[in-house]
Parts: C-alpha cells; sequence; structure tokens
C-alpha cells in the first residue's frame, strides 16, 4: 500500500491549499464514516487483542511485508532493464527499499515537494524524461496487477460476496470478468506500451501480482480467527482500500484505508480487526521505514566517521538524501505515539506497580508533559525534514525525555522501547543534519500543519471514544486519582489544543528573516561593478540600498538579493568576474539551502539558464526587454520618420538635451528632486524598490544623468545604468515636470540613443514588458496561459499591451526574460514575493 500502490496519480503537485483541504475534509469523512462501527469500542481489548496476537501470524506478516518489497526491488530492476536503463541490483536494493518505505508512509502528499520514485530514479542517473517513463511503467504495472487480482478473487470467490456484502454471486463473476478483460487487454495491447512486448508486460504483471498478494497477505494473516472471509475474496477489498487511500491524499491512505476495511470486512467483535490493523500499520510501514533508517544511519556513519563532521563527502548520498525525510517521518510518528499513549486508558497493572515507587503528582505529571512531549515531536519533525542541526539536538532531547516520562506516568519498559529505537537510529544519523538554520526560523509548510491538525483531531477523538461512558463533569479537570485517566486525558488534550494554536498562529503570522550578514562598504560594491566583466546595466540597483549581498571569496564579484518570505530573491544575474560566476551561484544555492530557503533568480537572460538548470531550478518566461542595437539605429529612413519628426519639432520648441557626468549631479539634485515629486504627485504613484530604482539623493548621484531643458531649466531627466565594457546602457527612472512638453520623454529616449551610440555603447535596454510574449496556446504551461490572458486583458489594471506598443516605435528586438524558482509548484509565490518586493509591501502592491 505504497506511493506507487496508492494509485492512480501521476505526481500531482500538493503545494497549494485546496488538496491539503480535500485530504483534511477525506480524514474527517472517515473518521465519522467508522465511529458508528466503533461505537462499542473498549481500548483495553484492543490492548488485549494487539497483544494477544498469535506469533506465527506475525510471523507470516513478516515474511509477507518482506516478499512485497522483495517484489518491488525486482519490478524496479525489471523496468529499468526493459527500458535499457538497467543499474546493478546491488545498488538497486536498498535505494528501491528505502523509496518503498517512504512512499509507503507519505503516499503522494510527500513532504520534501517531489515524488519519492522521481528523486530516487534522477539518484540513479536518470534523466527527467527517464525517470517520467520509469514512474508510467510502474504505475501501469501496479494497475494491471491489482486489476488481475481483483478479478480473480471476484470470480473464484463469487458465493463469499452475496453472503458478506449482499452483491449476487453473478455481478461477483460479471465484474471480476470485466476486470480480468482489461488485464488482456493489456497484455495484447503491450506493443503500445512501450519496451519489452507483451513478454515484459506479462512479467512486470506477473511481478506486480505478486507485490500486491504479499501486501495482502499481511493484513489478512492477522486478521481475527472469527473474520468469516477467504483470501481471495478479501483482495478485491484490500485494493479497494489502497485505491480510496491514494485517492483522499493522505500520507499512506491513512484513516481512509482502515475505513474502508473496517467497514467491508466481517468482524465480530470490532476490537480484533483494529487490533490487526494497528499491526498492519506497524509491520507494513513503520518496520520498513525503521529498517531503511537504520541502513541509512550505517552509511551515514561509516561514511563520515565517528567523528560525525558535517556533510563532508556524503553529498548526494541516497542516505544523505532521504534521511532527512525518513526521520522526519519517525519523529512525527513517535510524537503520534506519545499523544495516542496520553489519550487513551492506562494498562492498569504498570500504572498500579508505578504507584508503588513514584508519588502520584509525579505520574501526572509525567503523563502531562508526555502529551506536550509528542505535540513537541510533530512540529520538530519539520526541522528534521529540512535537515536542520538544531532539530536534530531538539528531537534528541524529545525522545530521552519521551523514554523517560513514559516510565514515570505508568507504562512497561516495552512502551519506552520504540522511542528508545528512533533515539539510537537517529543519534547515528548525525552527519545529515547540517543546515545551522535555528528551528525558530523555519515555518510549518501547509502540508506539515495539516498533518499536524489532523493528527491532535485523531487522538483527541480517540480520547473521546475511549472515555464516552465517563459522565462529563467540571470537576475532572482538576480531579487527581490513579484510577482518573479521564481527567489525565482531559488536561492533556486542553494542554495540547492550546499549545499547538498558539504555535500554529505563531507560525503563520511572524516574519522570516535570513541569518545577519556583515553588509560589504558601498565603496566595494561601486569597484566591484567598475571592475566586473560581466554586469548588466541592472547590476546598478546594488547601489540603491535595498540588498543583500552573497560575495565571492575574492570579493571581486556578488549577487545581491532580498528575502521575502521562505524566498532569497536574487535580482538579475551575478556581477563580477566570469570565471567566479559558477562557483559564486553555487556558494549561493548552498547558502540559501544552509538557511531553509528557496532560491529565486529574477528577470535573468536565455544565458543565465544553463547555470539555472544545472541549480535544479524551474524557469518560467516572464516577458520581453526591448533592445534596440545602437549601431544600426538612426533617425534617417522612412520607417524613422516619426521618431525623425519627434527630435526635429522638440528641437524647434527649444528643448535641448544634455548628460550630466556623475559629478555634476549634486548641483542639480534639488531640481531634480522637484521634477520627481511633481511627477510621483500627477500620477498618483508611489516609489518602488528591488527591481526598480527610486529617487534618493544618494542613489541618484552615482549615475550620469540624461536631461531635457526648455529654455535653459531642467523639465526632464532619467538616470543612466551603465553595463560592463560599455556593451549595454539601460534607463532608470524616467521623470518630467508639469511644465514639459507632451513628446518630452520621446525626444529624452531618442537623445539618449543618440548620446550612447556616440559614446560607443552597443545596446540600449528600454526596460521590460511584463508578460510580453508569452504563448496562450493551449498545451503551454498553465502559468504561461495565464500571463498571456493577463497580457491581453489586464490593460486596465497595468498597460501591458500599452507599455510594449510604446517601445515598438523605437524598433527594438525582443529578448525574453525569465524567472527561476526551486521548483513549478514554487514560481507563483515567487513572482507574488518579486511584486511585494518591487511595490515596497503588500499594501502598495496596486499603487501605479
Amino acid at each position: 500500500m505504497s506511493a506507487d500502490r496508492n494509485m492512480p496519480q501521476d505526481d500531482p503537485p500538493r503545494r497549494n491549499p485546496v488538496p491539503v483541504l480535500l485530504a483534511l475534509l477525506a480524514f474527517a469523512a472517515a473518521i465519522y464514516a467508522i465511529h458508528g462501527k466503533l461505537d462499542h469500542l473498549s481500548m483495553h481489548q484492543v490492548y488485549a487483542r494487539f497483544g494477544a496476537l498469535a506469533w506465527p501470524a506475525v510471523l507470516i506478516a513478516l515474511a509477507g511485508m518482506l516478499a512485497s518489497y522483495a517484489m518491488v526491488v525486482l519490478r524496479d530492476g525489471l523496468t529499468l532493464r526493459h527500458l535499457g536503463l538497467a543499474r546493478s541490483w546491488r545498488e538497486l536494493a536498498f535505494i528501491s527499499f528505502t523509496a518503498q518505505a517512504i512512499g509507503n508512509s507519505l503516499g503522494e502528499a510527500e513532504l520534501t515537494g517531489a515524488n519519492v520514485r522521481t528523486r530516487i530514479y534522477g539518484g540513479l542517473g536518470l534523466s527527467e524524461d527517464e525517470s517520467a517513463a520509469v514512474s508510467r511503467l510502474v504505475r501501469i504495472s501496479l494497475t494491471v496487477g491489482a486489476l488481475a487480482l481483483s478479478g480473480l478473487g471476484l470470480v473464484f470467490e463469487s458465493s463469499a460476496f452475496p453472503v458478506h456484502f449482499g452483491l449476487p454471486d453473478q455481478a461477483a463473476i460479471g465484474i471480476g470478468c470485466v476486470l480480468l478483460a482489461l488485464v488482456l487487454w493489456h497484455v495484447g495491447n503491450a506493443s503500445l506500451l512501450g519496451p519489452g512486448g507483451w513478454q515484459g508486460v506479462i512479467v512486470r504483471v506477473a511481478v506486480s501480482f505478486a507485490d500486491w498478494t504479499a501486501a495482502g497477505l499481511v493484513l489478512f494473516a492477522l486478521l481475527p480467527a472469527e473474520t468469516a472471509i477467504g483470501f481471495a475474496a478479501f483482495v478485491p477489498i484490500f485494493a479497494l482500500a489502497c485505491l480510496a487511500g491514494g485517492l483522499s491524499g493522505l500520507p499512506g491512505g491513512i484513516g481512509v484505508f482502515e475505513a474502508v476495511i473496517l467497514l467491508l470486512v466481517p468482524s465480530s467483535p470490532v476490537e480484533g480487526l483494529v487490533a490487526s490493523l494497528i499491526a498492519f500499520r506497524v509491520i507494513y510501514y513503520l518496520v520498513p521505514l525503521a529498517l531503511a533508517a537504520a541502513g541509512m544511519s550505517r552509511r551515514l556513519f561509516t561514511r563520515h566517521g565517528p567523528a560525525l563532521q558535517g556533510l563532508g563527502r556524503g553529498a548526494g548520498d541516497i542516505a544523505t538524501l532521504f534521511a532527512p525525510v525518513v526521520f522526519g517521518l519517525l519523529a512525527f510518528a513517535s510524537g503520534a505515539y506519545l499523544l495516542v499513549a496520553a489519550m487513551t486508558p492506562a494498562l492498569v497493572a504498570p500504572l498500579m506497580a508505578a504507584a508503588r515507587y513514584l508519588p502520584l503528582p509525579v505520574i501526572e505529571l509525567s503523563h502531562f508533559l508526555a502529551s506536550i512531549i509528542g505535540l513537541f515531536l510533530l512540529i520538530v519533525a519539520n526541522g528534521l525534514s529540512r535537515r536542520l542541526s538544531h532539530a536534530w539536538m531538539v528531537a534528541m532531547g524529545l525522545l530521552v525525555a519521551g523514554g523517560v516520562l513514559t516510565l514515570t506516568k505508568g507504562a512497561t519498559p516495552g512502551e519506552a522501547l520504540p522511542l528508545l529505537i528512533v533515539l539510537a537510529l537517529l543519534g547515528l544519523a548525525r552527519p545529515a543534519f547540517y543546515r545551522a538554520t535555528p528551528l525558530t526560523e523555519t515555518r510549518l509548510t501547509p502540508v506539515m500543519a495539516a498533518a499536524v491538525i489532523a493528527t491532535l483531531g485523531a487522538v483527541i477523538w480517540l480520547g473521546l471514544f475511549s472515555y464516552q461512558h465517563v459522565e462529563y463533569r467540571d470537576d475532572l479537570w482538576w480531579q487527581v486519582a490513579l484510577e482518573g485517566g479521564a481527567s489525565r486525558f482531559l488536561r492533556a488534550a486542553g494542554g495540547v489544543s492550546v499549545l499547538a494554536f498558539l504555535y500554529l498562529a505563531w507560525n503563520w503570522l511572524r516574519p522570516l528573516h535570513a541569518p545577519p550578514e556583515e553588509a560589504p562598504p558601498m565603496e566595494d560594491i561601486r569597484q566591484i561593478i567598475a571592475d566586473a566583466d560581466m554586469a548588466r546595466p541592472d547590476a546598478a540597483l546594488a547601489l540603491s540600498g535595498d540588498m543583500r549581498f552573497h560575495l565571492s571569496p575574492s570579493r571581486r564579484s556578488f549577487i545581491m538579493f532580498s528575502v521575502r518570505g521562505g524566498h532569497w530573491v536574487a535580482m538579475g544575474e551575478p556581477v563580477g568576474l566570469a570565471e567566479e560566476i559558477p562557483s559564486l551561484v553555487w556558494s549561493f544555492r548552498e547558502a540559501a539551502d544552509a538557511a531553509g530557503a528557496g532560491l529565486v533568480f529574477y528577470a535573468i537572460s536565455r544565458d543565465f539558464l544553463p547555470l539555472a538548470v544545472e541549480l535544479g531550478l524551474a524557469v518560467q518566461k516572464i516577458g520581453e526587454t526591448a533592445i534596440v542595437p545602437l549601431e544600426a539605429f538612426s533617425l534617417e529612413g522612412p520607417d524613422r520618420a516619426r521618431l525623425r519628426q519627434v527630435y526635429n519639432r522638440a528641437g524647434r520648441d527649444g528643448l535641448s538635451f544634455e548628460v550630466l557626468a556623475p559629478a555634476y549631479v549634486p548641483a542639480h539634485m534639488d531640481r531634480l528632486h522637484e521634477i520627481s515629486e511633481q511627477w510621483l504627485d500627477a500620477h498618483g504613484g508611489a516609489e518602488k524598490g528591488f527591481s526598480l530604482g527610486r529617487f534618493a539623493p544618494d542613489y541618484i548621484v552615482n549615475f550620469p544623468i540624461a536631461i531635457a531643458r526648455l529654455d535653459g531649466e531642467i523639465v526632464a531627466f532619467a538616470n543612466l545604468w551603465p553595463g560592463a565594457g560599455k556593451h549595454e546602457i539601460a534607463i532608470d527612472l524616467m521623470r518630467f515636470s508639469a511644465a514639459a512638453p507632451r513628446a518630452v520623454m520621446d525626444y529624452l529616449f531618442i537623445s539618449a540613443m543618440l548620446w550612447a551610440k556616440e559614446a560607443g555603447y552597443q545596446r540600449f535596454d528600454l526596460g521590460m514588458a511584463p508578460l510580453s510574449g508569452l504563448e496562450a496556446h493551449r498545451l503551454a504551461p498553465a502559468m504561461t496561459r495565464v500571463g498571456a490572458f493577463l497580457f491581453e486583458h489586464a490593460n486596465a489594471v497595468y498597460g501591458f499591451e500599452g507599455l510594449r506598443a510604446y517601445k515598438d516605435k523605437f524598433h527594438p528586438v525582443w529578448e525574453p526574460l525569465y524567472l527561476a524558482a526551486p521548483n513549478a509548484r514554487a514560481l507563483p509565490g515567487a513572482l507574488a514575493d518579486v511584486a511585494i518586493l518591487t511595490s515596497g509591501g503588500l499594501a502598495r502592491i496596486f499603487h501605479k
């Protein structure tokens, strides 16, 4: 019942809130559906049934689990071989087992943001297309294997369905035949499905069939003796439960899978079936996860040695890659384990034994604190999944405290054993947790927040259900008695609920800051730009005072960026020496990774795309910039007649052009500031930032200023951004006074381009037209189609088409600009962060 077995989705994105809300609703619906079924459930009887599971049944279940995982390894190996991508079985065994263990627990809502198997196949050296081909074949094989097993069960155990489910045996046989016909159709059309032909399909389906059989056997072997159903009839129910769990979007289909089994498998009393489901989760989910964790811990310890010195040579190793996810899951499971123990009745014998040695207040306090430790483990799991060293240290402390409190609250040593096992494995995996970001500087993802809320809701419901026979009284809250299990539950539930609410509110409302960095002197930044052999004109934004800087070791190159939400947003491309740029972007990537932040590059050209792809970033076109080649620019010829008329008319009207060198700008600063204020008032706008300059004397004084005079008085200006080596120059601020002629900006543009051409510049950048050039084709990515729609229909808010049309009259060459973000799901959020940074805040985002 893995991420693979939970059919039939193909790696859907799970980062928007809708799937999270749907998963929570599915979980709530599952709880509601089984509430009536468990109306008279006794938790003490569940404990008794769980403890009385027959060892032969447990051993059969363990053998079935191992057989299922072995079939997964065989299936992956055969699929890779059929695609001509064969890997050694020794290399594949651990990797495939680990992927299955993680996928079983995470399902499709993987905490790390990508499908487990896609990342695993990437670790094997497969390209994205090859990984997609493998995933497709695996999913098809799993689906057909389930159809084959279910069809055989319906046909050969048809007599069981009228008795237990009211389904006529003829209908069962008919449905089974349809399913088997689909299997035969699949085999017959093997040529349409890729490599190996029908022989390869038969082998893959046979392995999948064996996988399903072994997985179903795990739960069937654990069913109570009074369950009146054969294995063949049980298999279709098991497959249906897996399918429902997969469609729910919940990790491992938890809740939904159990609801289907409880509602459809005939068993009385129900306590035996509940105990079997708990044992199934332990054997098929937690035991493989612990085995994967043990393998990872051994590899990490061996690779890094007793000194446990950071990430080191283990970077990229499968253990290093997936240890945070595995141990995040184990920490989360440990927290849920402590909460369930706190919310359900304690076993009487261990409680009485503890009372002989410990005062009652110690037992009561231990019970309450154990529930708080459980909540903290749920939260710390998020930090472990992000590789935070602080989270590792806190988790180690919490597991020690949880083990001690489990004993002092009146439980058997066996109850503390799982926590101690996780503690030992986590201790050996220290090298995988290397990020120095404080735990308080990370936010819960929507998926993690939903998981915490769902877990708390489920365990509190379980507690209410366990104590439903106790009549509620106000004095239960402060009653202290050895037999007062209901009172201990109420205090624990109230405490964790209040703490969870406060933490989640703080988690969502607090700002997230990057680690403090020493800002380099502005003189150093000016010198880097002046000496750079790679500096686009927008490198001048480094002088705005808004930016943070990531410097190369030589301090001769930098990346400028700002922090917004969970992103480090780099403005433009790196600036400095060409030979330093590749190592600079990788060190920037590592610094963001260590801070637990997502990396974003805004307004990059196509020349930077190879580096962005190497960094593992997803790229989205965001518009086009207008580039005028100056060598060919002139006012001659019929196609330049309008520009020539504007230029000549401006001269007749008394306009003149001049470029002020930076040294002469302070003498005219008061007049420039006056023009800027008039322009802002006339346009009802506000100063921007980040990707745009703003009028500030300390900023403006750094640049040559193109000015237009009317009868000797300055009436318009634009500051110019020179690029490295006179390759390119661009205009930043463009402002004019109320007294300026209507065509003053056209005149200023034309004159600035003629001046730049004479000064030896090759290209003149008129700036970006946002969303320009995006493809509206139905097969284009969704974000591209949305951008194209906005470009065409949102002129009332922002004159997208008008802005492009204005720049088009200067006959530019339109070159694309891109945004690079951690993955495709992060692109909308990254664009929103850029918009907020540029606008100077969320409240000003709609100002002109």
